[in-house]
């Protein structure tokens, strides 16, 4: 394989730094997404260095142009724990606006989108059996698409901004948007992306399932240790079922994307045309995303190292055509 430069840069997102220099009961927002006009049903606070914590805006308040001009001189925004999930449903309809804001270049919109959807996507790991996460998924998911569907950059936007700090619920949105480009780039219609995306955002939902210590550990997992890592896929597809999923690609992608072509893989030892198109690309998408972040017992390695490993030691694991694709998907 000849060598291409594969652009690849890391960036701070929002999210990244959420409890630094406040108290762990207050959650770094993005103020990009607050807008003139904006009734907001939450309160705002700022980092104060005399009282720690002061109060900005008081919730059920319209963004004047006042505000807005306050709002450039205070570099963090935060909300308390108690009204998350209020801000995060402003969130989820700020986004859509984010879209279609003219007055934002594709590569803010593209940095928006990814830290506001990793911040939504964090919530879901965290309470993984609430019935409300499929309408979530879909909201996380649509942003994506319908930047990826009206741009033809987005692509190359979206895998320049990618993080390369490996944390579930990141490795899950950066699976997610990998696959939807890569879905894109094969030619897969608005419905089959939608489907798509939700399988590769919650396709590791069963790790919540797995004990801690084994999910963060520093260096390989005993063999013991791996087993019980093992059934996070069929972990998943319980509480898949369980939230009301019952799209059959959906689930083949969450029980599936660690299935191999040689029969090797797990949870159901899945050979070759058993295993269906959501599973062949997550599993892409999976690889890809793992070795090119960073973990508490490794390094990132560069996009061509790891595209070279998934070509010349995993044939008999990965569906070569799609990581083909992949690579198409990477250097247009």
């Amino acid at each position: 394989m000849n060598q291409k430069t594969i652009v690849q840069q890391s960036i701070k997102s929002n999210f990244c730094n959420l409890s630094e220099g406040a108290p762990i009961s207050y959650v770094l927002i993005d103020k990009r997404l607050l807008k003139v006009g904006d009734h907001i049903n939450f309160s705002l606070f700022f980092n104060d260095a005399l009282t720690h914590m002061s109060l900005f805006l008081q919730s059920d308040t319209v963004i004047d142009e006042e505000h807005r001009r306050k709002l450039k001189e205070i570099e963090r925004l935060y909300v308390h724990q108690n009204e998350k999930s209020v801000y995060e449903t402003f969130v989820e309809e700020e986004l859509q606006r984010t879209v279609e804001d003219a007055s934002l270049s594709l590569n803010e919109k593209v940095d928006i989108i990814y830290s506001s959807t990793s911040q939504l996507t964090d919530s879901l790991y965290k309470n993984p059996d609430a019935l409300e996460n499929v309408q979530r998924s879909k909201k996380i998911i649509e942003p994506i698409i319908e930047t990826i569907f009206h741009n033809e950059k987005t692509i190359k936007s979206f895998i320049k901004i990618i993080g390369y700090d490996y944390y579930t619920h990141t490795h899950s949105l950066n699976v997610s948007i990998y696959a939807l480009c890569l879905g894109s780039e094969m030619g897969l219609n608005e419905k089959k992306l939608n489907d798509l995306g939700c399988a590769a955002l919650l396709h590791d939902l069963g790790k919540s399932g797995i004990e801690h210590n084994i999910i963060n550990k520093h260096g390989a997992l005993s063999q013991d240790e791996f087993e019980k890592m093992k059934k996070h896929p069929s972990l998943g597809y319980e509480i898949a079922l369980n939230i009301g999923i019952k799209n059959k690609d959906i689930l083949d992608g969450i029980r599936h994307h660690h299935e191999k072509l040689d029969g090797n893989g797990y949870p159901d030892g899945l050979k070759d045309k058993e295993i269906t198109l959501f599973p062949r690309i997550i599993g892409v998408c999976d690889v890809f995303d793992a070795l090119t972040t960073k973990r508490s017992y490794k390094a990132a390695i560069h996009s061509y190292d790891a595209i070279y490993i998934m070509k010349t030691r995993m044939p008999k694991h990965l569906d070569i055509n799609i990581i083909d694709t992949f690579i198409k998907m990477l250097h247009d």
